[in-house]
């Protein structure tokens, strides 16, 4: 079914789009009021330009809700694909981030190592004091875990499309 809409997209659709679209066209559909008023003694002439005013009306109306539903999926796709990427960099910076608390903590256990030495030479006890374990930064989220977790897009999303379609929600 895709390859049949993409062809329809890439070949077909277009030339409506066009023609519908194109200013003389819109010009002389307007234009072509005067004449059905003018003319409405005319059956035939009536007939055939309402049936003309008719089928522009729904191809314009087609036209705008084939491309709005396809801007609509595009961005969902785009938004959707931010979020990812937004949820990967999070998840570097906090591994970079824990990485650099790990570091610290093994300088201060690299700075009591010394300490000790140093007294140690001189010929006095130090007592060491205790290293403060690294936090799991995972957990510092205001959501928590669940930030991480693989379907967290696909939740948000729904539940932000849902708030929207309820009306408690604005895009």
């Amino acid at each position: 079914m895709s390859w049949i809409n993409n062809f329809l997209d890439k070949h077909i659709l277009p030339w409506p789009v066009r023609y519908v679209t194109h200013r003389f066209v819109i010009l002389a559909t307007m234009i072509l009021l005067v004449p059905l008023i003018a003319f409405a003694s005319n059956t035939v002439f009536v007939l055939t330009a309402n049936s003309y005013l008719n089928i522009m009306s729904v191809a314009v109306s087609s036209i705008v809700l084939l491309y709005t539903t396809v801007a609509e999926a595009n961005r969902e796709r785009i938004a959707e694909m931010h979020e990812r990427r937004a949820q990967e960099d999070h998840a570097h910076v906090t591994e970079i981030h824990q990485l650099l608390l790990e570091t610290l903590r093994q300088q201060q256990e690299g700075m009591e190592d010394l300490k000790a030495l140093m007294a140690e030479a001189r010929g006095e006890t130090y007592v060491r004091k205790a290293v403060s374990p690294v936090v799991d930064l995972r957990n510092l989220h205001s959501r928590g875990a669940a930030r991480y977790d693989t379907q967290d897009i696909q939740k948000r999303m729904s539940k932000e499309l849902a708030e929207i379609l309820e009306g408690r929600r604005q895009w």
